[in-house]
């Protein structure tokens, strides 16, 4: 009789305790959504400003500011810049060919560095890591490398925003690790299957390396996208300018040219409102950041993975 008892009393506080517990984690999970979903809100909150402005009707800005009404909304900025400056698609075109083609060798010859560096038994690994490693805390300086650009005949053509910076040191040992966490029997296992080395590279460890390619390819084609700087060094030529140059110096104009006549004949003559100078600059951010916004949707699965392991790897 007392076991039973003292059975029932067993029960009763282990259910006590599992409703504390149940509690207490369904006030964390509360919690955890709501502080998730303000962080999210402050994220999202200045892009979504950013659209609403480049959206604002002209008057309705100058009178009340930005505006999340449908009813407030006008295309006007965009047909400026988009419309009137047949520049900025030659420009489009550049930019995302400096970004697909850039990715892709850099992925190619980094992939290639890393894999080569994870193999422990390379002639030299030590010597070529050191080598790897001195370029991150070291660099020649903007003289020496304008030097090397002009000495490859690359000034005045789109292979010097590409060839240069297809390496990232940083990127390359996290790739490195990745490859280093990859078990060698698959690679013996090709060996003895008469797979050659480049084989094993392209057939066994790429295609088991798709989390971090994907990451390490995302920051690749977000730096070659806002890639600005070098370009007004070494492009020259209006029909080599990048979008992130073009836009630039579309809104430079806008901000000296106060002239109505001059804006009017920029937006072709569309008989339209000329938007303000902060409604343009808004619809110039969006046009910059949207096409490469997009591109993250189709990479996120990969892309916690390959940030994770590269964060724990390293």
């Amino acid at each position: 009789m007392s076991v039973s008892v003292a059975t029932q009393a067993a029960g009763a506080a282990a259910k006590r305790t599992r409703i504390k517990q149940s509690k207490a984690s369904r006030a964390f999970d509360v919690g955890n959504y709501f502080l998730l979903a303000l962080l999210g809100l402050v994220t999202i909150g200045p892009f979504l400003y950013l659209v609403f402005a480049s959206l604002t009707e002209s008057n309705y800005y100058r009178v009340a500011g930005v505006s999340i009404s449908p009813q407030h909304w006008s295309l006007d900025s965009y047909l400026v810049l988009l419309g009137g400056a047949s520049r900025i698609y030659q420009a489009l075109r550049i930019t995302l060919f400096i970004t697909v083609v850039g990715t892709a060798l850099s992925l190619l010859t980094t992939a290639g560095l890393a894999y080569g560096l994870s193999q422990h038994e390379v002639p030299g690994r030590a010597v070529l890591l050191f080598y790897v490693f001195f370029t991150m805390l070291f660099g020649g300086g903007m003289v020496p490398y304008y030097l090397v650009v002009s000495w490859l005949g690359l000034v005045n053509t789109v292979w010097a925003l590409i060839i240069p910076m297809m390496v990232n040191p940083w990127n390359m040992f996290i790739m490195m690790k990745f490859f280093e966490a990859i078990p060698a029997d698959l690679q013996d296992a090709a060996r003895i299957d008469g797979c050659s080395e480049l084989g094993i590279f392209w057939r066994v460890i790429i295609p088991l390396s798709m989390p971090v390619m994907a990451t390490i390819g995302l920051f690749y084609a977000v730096n070659y996208w806002n890639e600005w700087f070098w370009a007004t060094i070494f492009i020259s030529k209006a029909e080599l300018m990048p979008l992130q140059v073009v836009l630039r110096g579309i809104l430079s104009q806008l901000l000296q040219v106060l002239d109505p006549q001059a804006a009017v004949d920029q937006a072709q003559m569309a008989q339209q409102v000329v938007p303000p100078v902060e409604v343009l600059r808004m619809a110039a951010i969006v046009v910059t950041i949207m096409p490469i916004a997009l591109v993250y949707p189709f990479l996120q699965r990969y892309f916690v993975k390959g940030v994770l392991i590269g964060a724990i790897k390293g």
